[in-house]
C-alpha cells in the first residue's frame, strides 16, 4: 500500500497528526496559553516549549533544504508575492479570536475530540468563516487586499536568506543562537523539562511532515510542491463541505487534522475522560472567537500551525510577520478579556 506515493499523504498526515495531538494534549501545549501566561503572570514555561519546537523544526527543515533533500523553497510560504497587509490583519484577527475561542487551532480540534461543546462550537465557526473568507462573500475583500497591497519580492523567494543575500547556514546559525539564548536565559527560573521535551517532539513532527510530502509522497511523473502541517486550510474546506456538500479530496493537511481529532477522541475514551462537557463561559464569545480565527487564518494564509510551525520552519519573512501578528493579537485579546473581568 505504501508503494503508492500518494498514500503517504494520507498515512503520513494521520500519523503525524496523531503524534502532534497526543503530545500537545498531554502537556497542554497551546500558543494562547503560552502567550497569556507571559502576559499575565510572566510565566515562560510554555513559551520556552514553543521556542524549542520552533528551533528544532527550523534546524531540521533548513538542513533538508540546504542538503537538497526537500525543495522547501518551492513551498507556498516562500512565494514571491508578499501580502503584508493580509498577513498582519489576518494574524491579529486570528490571535485575538483564539483568546475568545479558548485555544489555538490545534487545541480547539483536540477539545472537540474530547467531547467539549466549547471545542465543537469553536471548530464549527472556525470552519464556516474560513470558508466564507476563502470561497464566500469575504473572498473579494481578501483578493482586493492581495492585489492592492502585496509586494512582488525580487528573486522570487520570500526566504530570509534569499532576501538578505546572506548564507543559509549563517541565517540558520543566527536564528538558532537567538532561540537558544532565550531558552538559556529563562530556563533557570521557568524551565520545565517535560514541556521542553514535548516542544522538541512537536518540532520533529514538522521535519517529518516536510520529508513525507517532499520525498515519500513525491511521484516522478506527477511532482507536487512539498507542504507541511496546517489547520486553517482543511477548516475552510470543511466549512465549504457543510454548505455545499462538495467533498474535498484527501490531502496531507486534511489527514493531519483528522489525526489530531482522532487521537484526542481515542485517548480521552481510553482514559475515561471523554464527555460532552458543558460550555464554560459564553458560547457567543467562543463562536465569535472561532469566526475571527477562520477569517484571520485565511487572510494570513495559515494559522499558528500553518504559518507558526510549517511556515516559520522555512524561514519565510511572511510567516515571521504572521506569527508576530498572531502573538500580538493573543496578547491584546488576553489583556482585553482580563480588563472585562474587573
Amino acid at each position: 500500500m505504501l508503494e503508492n506515493p500518494k498514500t503517504w499523504l494520507i498515512v503520513g498526515g494521520l500519523l503525524l497528526g496523531a503524534i502532534f495531538g497526543a503530545v500537545a494534549r498531554q502537556q497542554r501545549l497551546c500558543l494562547v496559553g503560552a502567550v497569556s501566561n507571559v502576559s499575565l503572570v510572566r510565566d515562560y514555561r510554555y513559551l520556552l516549549g514553543f521556542a524549542l519546537a520552533i528551533m528544532v523544526s527550523i534546524t531540521g527543515t533548513q538542513l533538508l533544504e540546504i542538503l537538497d533533500i526537500v525543495a522547501v523553497n518551492q513551498a507556498s510560504y516562500r512565494d514571491a508575492r508578499f501580502d503584508w497587509v493580509g498577513v498582519i490583519i489576518g494574524g491579529l484577527l486570528f490571535g485575538f479570536g483564539a483568546t475568545y475561542a479558548g485555544g489555538d487551532a490545534a487545541k480547539i480540534v483536540i477539545l472537540a475530540g474530547e467531547g467539549s461543546k466549547a471545542g465543537w462550537i469553536a471548530v464549527f465557526f472556525f470552519a464556516i468563516f474560513a470558508a466564507i473568507a476563502q470561497f464566500g462573500v469575504l473572498e473579494k475583500l481578501r483578493v482586493y487586499s492581495l492585489t492592492q497591497s502585496s509586494i512582488n519580492l525580487t528573486g522570487g523567494d520570500a526566504g530570509i536568506a534569499a532576501l538578505t543575500g546572506v548564507s543559509k547556514w549563517l541565517v540558520l546559525a543566527i536564528v538558532d543562537a537567538l532561540l537558544l539564548l532565550l531558552i538559556a536565559r529563562k530556563y533557570k527560573q521557568h524551565g520545565d523539562m517535560k514541556i521542553l521535551i514535548a516542544g522538541a517532539l512537536l518540532g520533529l513532527t514538522v521535519i517529518a511532515a516536510w520529508y513525507t510530502t517532499g520525498v515519500l509522497a513525491q511521484d516522478e511523473f506527477e511532482p507536487v510542491k512539498p507542504s507541511a502541517m496546517t489547520v486553517s486550510g482543511p477548516m475552510s474546506r470543511l466549512g465549504y463541505l457543510l454548505v455545499s456538500n462538495d467533498y474535498p479530496a484527501f490531502s496531507f493537511s486534511i489527514s493531519f487534522v483528522l489525526g489530531l481529532f482522532g487521537v484526542s477522541f481515542v485517548l480521552s475514551v481510553l482514559s475515561g475522560k471523554f464527555k460532552f462537557a458543558p460550555v464554560k463561559g459564553s458560547a457567543g464569545h467562543i463562536a465569535f472567537g472561532g469566526a475571527l480565527m477562520g477569517i484571520g487564518g485565511t487572510f494570513a494564509y495559515g494559522c499558528n500551525i500553518g504559518q507558526g510551525f510549517s511556515g516559520l520552519s522555512t524561514l519565510s519573512l511572511e510567516s515571521l510577520l504572521a506569527v508576530i501578528a498572531m502573538i500580538a493579537g493573543i496578547h491584546l485579546g488576553t489583556l482585553f478579556m482580563e480588563k472585562r473581568h474587573y
